[in-house]
């Protein structure tokens, strides 16, 4: 018994000692001052750099010091302000923002998400078409002729149209875009355009995608197709077919998309815990006081 007691006296000696350490003064000016774990904790956080010149360097470590009393001082000044000034109740409601701000991040940063797995196959299997399909994507090569002022729009396109009449009679491709294309990154490659389209993607001008993809067969030729990059005639390249990804595949982005609903529900719930309650004192005499400025004139 008696070496028990001995062991818990030396154990709560010890956590004496580590708060003590903790709380020792270690900076101190005009009134405020920096603790040794608060120094620690605001040192660990410093880049590499701040934290080798402040160890290397006495001359360093002072201005990085002077950086941090200088924070303690304005934190102490903020506290002075007179209540019931707008300052105050300005400073006030900015820290609150930034404790619900830290709470919320805290609550979400240690989140435990549960395996997804079992639910991301069901969710395979349930919306199959939602997660898994891949549309169509074709490979297109193009003739572009741009049209900068003062040229003529009109002969432009006669210019254009006449290029697109030989390629349809069997003139050669690779020879067309060498004598008219003014796309200078394609002309370099035949014409190829080194992406797959899919019809209406984002990226590409929707006129393009949609001529590209109402070519009926590989190697057809599209009408002149006008874009804010100029006139194109488009060749019809190749096909990569709609499909489904495999559960292998899809799986990534059905967990992604199961993490991000139970994050937000979890923050929903998180919230709710501290919404007002039943048992709130609310004074209608303060609040009709309070609002009665913000009326209109038919309350």
């Amino acid at each position: 018994m008696s070496a028990t007691r001995t062991s818990i006296r030396v154990l709560l000696l010890c956590l004496v000692i580590s708060h003590s350490a903790h709380a020792q003064i270690v900076v101190e000016d005009d009134g405020v001052s920096v603790s040794r774990g608060e120094l620690e904790y605001i040192v660990s956080n410093w880049p590499s750099q701040m934290q080798r010149a402040a160890a290397n360097d006495e001359g360093d470590r002072f201005e990085l010091l002077n950086k941090v009393i200088m924070l303690e001082k304005m934190a102490a000044a903020a506290d002075n302000l007179s209540p019931e000034t707008e300052a105050y109740w300005q400073l006030l409601n900015k820290v609150l923002i930034v404790k619900r701000d830290f709470i919320l991040d805290n609550f979400t940063t240690k989140l435990k998400i549960p395996d997804m797995s079992a639910l991301a196959a069901e969710r395979y299997e349930t919306q199959k078409r939602k997660y898994a399909f891949v549309s169509e994507k074709r490979m297109s090569s193009h003739i572009l002729f741009v049209c900068a002022p003062p040229c003529s729009a009109e002969d432009v396109s006669a210019e254009a149209q006449g290029v697109l009449d030989e390629l349809e009679a069997g003139a050669d491709f690779s020879d067309m875009v060498q004598a008219h294309s003014d796309d200078q990154s394609t002309a370099a490659k035949a014409g190829k355009v080194d992406r797959w389209i899919t019809n209406g993607e984002r990226e590409v001008p929707p006129r393009y995608s949609k001529a590209l993809f109402q070519i009926e067969s590989e190697g057809g030729y599209s009408e002149l197709v006008g874009t804010k990059f100029g006139i194109h005639i488009i060749r019809y390249d190749g096909t990569e077919e709609e499909r489904f990804l495999t559960y292998k595949e899809a799986k990534p982005l059905i967990v992604a998309d199961l993490t991000a609903e139970y994050r937000k529900l979890s923050t929903l719930e998180f919230i709710a815990q501290f919404n007002i309650t039943d048992d709130a004192f609310i004074d209608g005499d303060a609040m009709e006081k309070i609002f009665a400025p913000y009326k209109t004139a038919d309350d």
